[in-house]
């Protein structure tokens, strides 16, 4: 039985060796499905195919400008940006679409990233194309509810948008910040953010010049994010323009004329609640909160005051990790999104949320 189990951890090494590149190596199949990206406002940044003439980048990469271009990283020849497809400015993405640029797409892993493996970075820092650098996963963290993985592959200023990828070559997140006050203190946006928004783009591009009055996170050809249904005003949609959620047009009160709860009188109140003919209404997660942020201009009634919370479902997660039980996160609407973490016997605002 030990020759056995001996044995087996030998080939097992064997079929890891077998699967993971060097450098060099990464770099050679890669290299090609990466671009360089500058903008009419002077912005500069890094992006990668996922499909055949379409681009994945941070979206503040982008964020401001009317028109923008591509280089390949191992070419000098210009490619105009035709539009994006797809944006989600709440976790920092869009798909942008190249007419007449085909080329391969990095593929994403089906693997779950672990602190301590192997990664490789490409991106533009500074403008230097076509660079590479290595380092390793050193943690997971979570920016209040915004989740981003640790590394400590170095990236720069011209980085956003490139590509993280394992010791196979395939992607496994997307270069967005770095800390300039520690060291080797680098983040990505884990990549099933980026397949969500794939499932969501367009099959037409939208001009970058619609990009800064485009509030949707999401939008399809028969309903548009923003719309009035249903008594309330939606902020999510699905893929197939039929299912999706939506925010009740003002907060919600109760007997007293008031709308801040504790939280278990909110979940009463929602599970209570009859509002146009639905009674399906909920009190919304955190990520729903984030989502209901970006169109917040077309919610009605909306309290944006420093001191005015609104409740989530979602348990808070402490600085360990740890689940706490006395504690929901509520976020504070206005222009800023900021988000904290209350007691469940203190008060916040309500608004209920619905599927259709």
């Amino acid at each position: 039985m030990k020759y056995l189990i001996i044995l087996f951890f030998i080939q097992f090494g064997f079929i890891e060796n077998l699967f993971s590149q060097d450098a060099s190596l990464i770099y050679k199949t890669t290299v090609n499905s990466t671009v360089t990206i500058v903008t009419d406002n002077g912005s500069q940044g890094s992006g990668f195919f996922v499909a055949p003439n379409i681009i994945a980048t941070n979206y503040h990469v982008i964020e401001g400008a009317s028109k923008a271009d591509c280089f390949l990283n191992n070419s000098e020849i210009k490619y105009k940006i035709d539009g994006y497809l797809a944006v989600d400015k709440t976790v920092d993405l869009i798909l942008l679409k190249v007419s007449g640029l085909n080329k391969p797409a990095i593929k994403l892993s089906v693997s779950d990233v672990s602190i301590g493996q192997k990664v490789y970075v490409f991106g533009s820092p500074i403008g230097l194309s076509a660079t590479i650098t290595d380092g390793i996963i050193s943690g997971m963290r979570d920016f209040e509810g915004y989740k981003l993985i640790q590394m400590s592959a170095p990236i720069s200023p011209g980085s956003s948008g490139g590509p993280v990828l394992n010791s196979r070559g395939e992607l496994i997140g997307i270069s967005v910040l770095q800390f300039k006050e520690g060291q080797n203190l680098n983040f990505a946006i884990p990549k099933e953010n980026l397949k969500i928004l794939m499932d969501f783009k367009k099959d037409t591009p939208v001009s970058l010049s619609n990009l800064s009055e485009n509030i949707n996170v999401y939008s399809n050809n028969s309903l548009r994010i923003g719309q009035k249904f249903a008594g309330g005003i939606i902020f999510y949609i699905d893929n197939t323009g039929k299912h999706g959620k939506v925010v009740s047009e003002n907060d919600i009160f109760n007997n007293n004329g008031y709308s801040a709860f504790k939280y278990q009188d909110a979940l009463i109140k929602c599970n209570q609640l009859i509002l146009n003919g639905y009674d399906d209404w909920y009190l919304p997660t955190y990520d729903e909160l984030k989502q209901m942020h970006v169109i917040q201009n077309l919610i009605t009634g909306l309290q944006t005051d420093e001191g005015d919370s609104y409740w989530s479902s979602t348990n808070w997660i402490d600085n360990k990790g740890g689940v706490s039980q006395i504690n929901n996160y509520v976020m504070y609407f206005g222009s800023t999104r900021y988000t904290n973490h209350d007691h469940l016997m203190n008060f916040s605002h309500l608004r209920a949320v619905r599927a259709f």
